[in-house]
């Protein structure tokens, strides 16, 4: 580490918001090995986002890390608006591979994204520069990753920001629909009533304003083109 780094002000406290919690568990015990503070938080909820930010401005931390794979538009809209908003300078860790998704979230606020196989070590180096307001993620990467998100067609965006709206369940749902699974499959897969299921997908056509199943299914593939789906 250089001399100009070690004479910054150390990270003392780091907020973890973690989609999986054992994996932000690991985080953060990694980070208290290296005299870091870490104050963990799960997922927040969709009705619960003010109180979540209350939470978070009683933390005490200035600089944060959300752990996410980005696989779905509601995840990454989920980070969209955690980043968007103060005083916290977010670092993004994600499974995601380098493309558009980690373009939006930068371009929505988050100071740096960076993959989960970074090191303690770097981490601890990012959360630094984070705090400092400069971005961990290389100027040059950095920069594909805003254009790759700007190429995106107006049309295509509009898209991604409709399938947004939906919760993580609708869209898990509209992906077995696109798999060519019956509404009674999803159900007996899934362990509801087949009721429940129709309810859902009523739903999310809704919120897609589509007519149809079909209809929203030809979104999902449209969808696919911009946002392909996480390898399995």
């Amino acid at each position: 580490m250089s001399s100009s780094m070690s004479a910054e002000e150390p990270v003392r406290r780091v907020a973890l918001v973690a989609e999986r919690r054992l994996v932000g568990q690991a985080i953060a015990a990694a980070l208290h090995g290296r005299g870091i503070a870490p104050v963990l938080f799960d997922w927040p909820e969709r009705g619960g986002r003010l109180s979540f930010r209350r939470a978070l401005a009683r933390s005490g931390a200035s600089v944060g890390v959300i752990l996410c794979d980005l696989r779905t538009p509601d995840l990454l809209h989920d980070v969209e608006l955690l980043v968007a908003r103060g005083p916290i300078r977010w670092l993004v860790l994600t499974d995601s591979d380098f493309g558009p998704r980690w373009g939006t979230v930068l371009d929505a606020g988050a100071t740096g994204v960076l993959p989960t196989t970074t090191t303690t070590a770097s981490l601890e180096r990012a959360l630094r520069d984070t705090m400092a307001g400069r971005s961990p993620t290389p100027p040059a990467l950095r920069e594909r990753a805003l254009r790759a998100w700007e190429s995106v067609a107006e049309e295509q965006r509009e898209l991604i920001r409709r399938m947004e709206l939906l919760t993580h369940r609708e869209y898990e749902i509209l992906g077995s629909l696109y798999d060519g699974m019956s509404v009674r499959r999803i159900a007996d897969a899934s362990g509801v009533a087949e009721a429940t299921v129709r309810s859902q997908v009523k739903s999310l056509r809704r919120k897609l304003d589509v007519d149809s199943q079909l209809g929203a299914v030809a979104l999902y593939r449209r969808s696919l083109e911009v946002f392909p789906r996480a390898r399995r």
